[in-house]
């Protein structure tokens, strides 16, 4: 553990990876971003850790993205005229599978843990949502990740209409969002039984798997051009643009935002 926003325990050669700020919704920070880079390097590095279970504290939520409340002060650490930095991705050449256990709200930056996983599953009261909008900012990766795994109207709805949209676990199961459904009291063991039941294969057969697959699907390969091409309009929406400072400072006034266009 390199701070307490994140929690490592190891179960044989499963590592169970815990974003642990339920206080504030299991949301990121900068502390939590760093913690994530120094562990998945750590994880990449130990032979004896074959997959990872990806969860959040708590019943409520699994991840509701960047801590807008930071964000609005923007003088928090962690948080810079760009955004949140470090995030704490997976790393790009990670092949150990990792398995998303959605425990409750994946908002926001939570998709970025979604797509970047090899698959999820989720407790039967879990609720997903993409908000950025109603902040006046753009889901620029969460959006392409999770078109990745979903149709493409599904992902505009969800983006276009913010909080106003929300898809419950069933919801998301029919639409091969995540691949399974458990009572909440069942998610951690099921959760562990996907992944015994993976390190029971071959592993360098596993991360061959996963390596080909990710390389022709995962955005980070196959559509770096997009980001390229989006990431300054995006950058001066978020953090540039009069509505990009009004969203967070109304979120955490608790009031609607006076959008003005600008």
């Amino acid at each position: 553990m390199i701070n307490e926003t994140i929690l490592l325990e190891r179960k044989d050669k499963i590592a169970v990876v815990t974003l642990n700020r339920p206080d504030a919704g299991n949301a990121h920070d900068g502390r939590m971003g760093e913690a994530l880079d120094a562990t998945w390097a750590e994880l990449q590095k130990d032979e004896n850790t074959w997959v990872v279970v990806l969860t959040g504290a708590g019943n409520r939520h699994f991840c509701t993205g960047a801590d807008m409340r930071a964000a609005s002060r923007q003088s928090q650490p962690g948080f810079t005229g760009r955004g949140v930095t470090p995030w704490g991705d997976v790393p790009t050449e990670f092949w150990k599978p990792v398995i998303c256990a959605i425990n409750g709200v994946l908002a926001g930056g939570g998709w970025h843990f979604f797509w970047q996983s090899d698959f999820a599953i989720a407790a039967d009261h879990a609720t997903f949502l993409e908000p950025h909008v109603s902040v006046g900012w753009v889901p620029l990766r969460e959006m392409l990740g999770l078109a990745s795994r979903a149709p493409l109207s599904v992902v505009s709805r969800m983006a276009l209409m913010g909080t106003a949209e929300r898809l419950s676990a069933q919801r998301a199961y029919e639409l091969g969002i995540v691949t399974e459904v458990v009572p909440y009291e069942r998610l951690m063991p099921r959760a562990l039984e996907l992944a015994q039941a993976i390190c029971q294969q071959a592993p360098l057969a596993v991360r061959a798997i996963k390596e080909a697959l990710h390389r022709a699907y995962d955005l980070r390969f196959a559509m770096k051009h997009i980001y390229d091409q989006m990431d300054s309009v995006r950058q001066y929406v978020d953090h540039e643009s009069e509505d990009g400072k009004e969203g967070p400072r109304a979120f955490a006034q608790k009031r609607p935002a006076a959008w003005k266009g600008r």
